[in-house]
């Protein structure tokens, strides 16, 4: 039986190496590591390592190709890190938000007033010298004398009463107390320096819109501050505010606001956060002081008026430090600029010390509920002063009832101790808060007029009681609270270089230098683990059926059972004559044969055809060339024959 030649005959280039491959799979031989590092590099969708890996190139093409992978691999590398220090030195970005916020959604500032007197003169003159009162007013005046005449128990409940009792200095000379750090100004109340109010239009009774706080100029009257069930984390502990000077509390009902999540429910008229009403002069706050200059005895500064800061509800007020002078005789116009700062979600993942903000959910402040820099400040003071000091001052955080406050005998600790704090170069005792992801602030604008009484008539209702010129001269002081816009844009903190872009940069580094994919990486992992693993298991299944085969069985079943690499293209190859199950390829043949003949007869059938259709157009074609000349020649002298061809007629 002759055998016919095979139909075709495609080789891969490295059908040599899976030959080799083969036999030793058929002999039981393992397959080393440099042959399975050959197959991956001429597998692989990584550029340039098949070259290294092809055998029939020569050890100078090859070893071009490998320093020339080393080469791009290195400049990938570098590039790489150059990415990844930006992603971890500056991943936050400050933008303006394109989503501007309506003043509907931002609370009223909060406004705490404190007046510069400390102690009313008709009161400080009845003090007879070389008494326990004498002292009492020598520390709240900051007077020198001998502090140390007594010593009495420092408890907040007993330095509570001193303070409130304050505002009648009568009282005070009457009762046996510690000399502590009084603050000034604490000698005026709320009632004596708010003498009309008035909000969005509505005229408003001052004692139950303000509220008594303890600040660190003293006793203070703030407005549309957060109430203590919501800012304080624990309502028993010693807060700020002394409630029984309050009397509004039955009218405005308080609800939460904070300024990551915003109002908890929504606001209305008789809830206080109160939100913004409107924009303008008469949208705001208006509200008449009364210094009362004439009852002066000593001042925290060296002029007369009154001192105002603008915060957020949720934060205590450092008046000392940040507060605005309101001087007497004088119509104040303030403009207020909500600064809003939020954050993005995606950047909570990031390390509070490359974001520098901390979220509400990361806050850890023992005393207050709401987290902002200023109320964390105020606690770490408190901590500082309680380590170093064994006290704190009367209007510093206070965990517990009987906490001791600081008395004029500490003055000379808690004052290197707040020295050092203020102290920035100072990194032995430091407080480091950093500022809230989501936080509010308001700067004012302050436009200043004299006060005319009397003079000519004015449409401003507040001051209708108001007969005095002189008094009103030397002793009030008018106060207009507005904005001007209706939205504002905030400041957020985004990413700069996500994890997202982050990888998008190094996938595109990768893929230009070495064409590197996800799939490049699972090649890796699938020669590095599952192939050796695949190729192990199979050839002990070989070598279990090796012993159960008999030694006579066919070759091809053997080799396909050790067979764990690509198989080769199959050749095909046809055998005339007749095999072992008795099938007659010959039949086969001639019935191919037989097929092929009828497409010649019918080729050429057709070819005949389209022949003789030719011959006839071609024989037509000369007959009419030829009559048409016949005719021509008729008319010079020539007879037309009896042929005619009307069609040139």
């Amino acid at each position: 039986m002759a055998p016919v030649l095979p139909l075709h005959n495609t080789r891969h280039p490295h059908v040599a190496s899976d030959k080799e491959l083969r036999m030793r799979a058929m002999h039981n031989e393992r397959v080393t590591f440099t042959e399975n590092l050959r197959e991956y590099c001429l597998n692989t969708t990584i550029h340039g390592l098949k070259y290294i890996g092809t055998v029939s190139l020569t050890l100078c093409e090859r070893a071009y190709f490998f320093l020339t992978f080393l080469v791009v691999t290195a400049c990938s590398i570098y590039f790489i890190s150059k990415v990844y220090i930006k992603w971890q030195s500056s991943p936050i970005i400050i933008g303006l938000n394109p989503i501007a916020t309506h003043i509907k959604n931002i609370p009223f500032p909060a406004v705490t007033i404190c007046n510069m007197n400390q102690v009313r003169r008709e009161a400080a003159e009845r003090i007879e010298e070389h008494t326990l009162e004498q002292t009492v007013l020598q520390s709240i005046c900051s007077i020198d004398g001998d502090f140390n005449v007594t010593q009495y128990e420092g408890k907040w409940s007993a330095v509570k009463k001193l303070l409130l009792s304050v505002s009648n200095l009568e009282d005070v000379l009457s009762m046996s107390s510690d000399i502590y750090h009084i603050p000034p100004q604490a000698t005026q109340p709320c009632s004596g320096m708010l003498k009309a109010c008035r909000y969005a239009k509505q005229p408003e009774k001052c004692s139950e819109i303000f509220q008594s706080v303890f600040t660190d100029e003293g006793l203070c009257c703030t407005f549309n501050t957060l109430d203590t069930v919501y800012m304080f984390r624990n309502a028993t502990a010693p807060n700020i505010f002394p409630v029984e000077v309050s009397s509004g509390s039955g009218r405005f009902r308080p609800i939460l606001w904070t300024p990551e999540q915003g109002y908890a429910e929504h606001p209305s008229n008789w809830t206080y956060p109160r939100v913004i009403a409107g924009t303008g002069v008469t949208m705001g706050l208006a509200i008449v002081l009364d210094a009362n200059v004439s009852d002066y005895f000593c001042s925290s500064t060296s002029s007369t008026g009154f001192k105002i800061i603008f915060h957020s509800p949720t934060e205590t007020p450092k008046i000392t430090d940040y507060a605005q002078y309101i001087p007497v005789g004088t119509e104040n116009r303030v403009i207020i600029t909500p600064k809003i700062n939020d954050a993005a979600d995606q950047i909570r993942k990031v390390a509070q010390t490359q974001r520098q903000c901390v979220f509400a959910s990361e806050a850890n402040l023992s005393y207050y509920s709401v987290y902002s820099r200023n109320n964390c400040e105020l606690e770490c003071e408190a901590k500082l002063l309680l380590e170093n000091c064994g006290c704190v001052l009367y209007y510093l955080p206070k965990l517990y009832e009987d906490t001791k406050i600081c008395s004029r005998a500490n003055a000379r600790c808690y004052e290197q101790i707040r020295g050092s704090i203020a102290f920035t170069a100072n990194t032995s005792l430091s407080c480091t808060c950093l500022p809230g992801c989501f936080e509010i602030s308001y700067i004012p604008d302050v436009t200043t007029a004299e006060l005319q009484i009397g003079k000519f008539g004015i449409r401003e209702t507040l001051l209708d009681d108001v007969k005095d010129e002189q008094y009103a001269r030397k002793n009030l002081a008018l106060i207009y609270i507005f904005v001007k816009d209706t939205y504002y844009r905030s400041f957020t903190k985004g990413e700069l270089v996500g994890f997202t872009d982050f990888l998008s940069n190094v996938g595109g580094l990768l893929g230009l230098f070495l064409g590197f994919s996800i799939i490049s990486l699972i090649e890796v992992i699938y020669f590095v683990t599952l192939r050796p693993y695949c190729a192990k298991r199979k050839q002990k299944r070989t070598n279990m059926k090796e012993h159960n085969v008999d030694s006579t069985g066919p070759n091809a079943v053997r080799n396909d059972l050790l067979w764990f690499g690509s198989k080769p293209t199959a050749t095909m190859v046809q055998f005339l004559g007749r095999i072992s199950n008795g099938e007659d390829y010959t039949n086969a043949y001639q019935l191919q044969s037989g097929r092929n003949t009828m497409v010649k007869e019918y080729a050429t059938k057709l070819k005949h055809l389209v022949h003789s259709r030719l011959q006839q157009a071609n024989a037509w074609m000369r007959n009419t060339f030829r009559s048409r000349r016949n005719q021509l020649g008729r008319g010079f002298g020539q007879e037309r024959t009896g042929t005619s061809y009307p069609f040139y007629d």
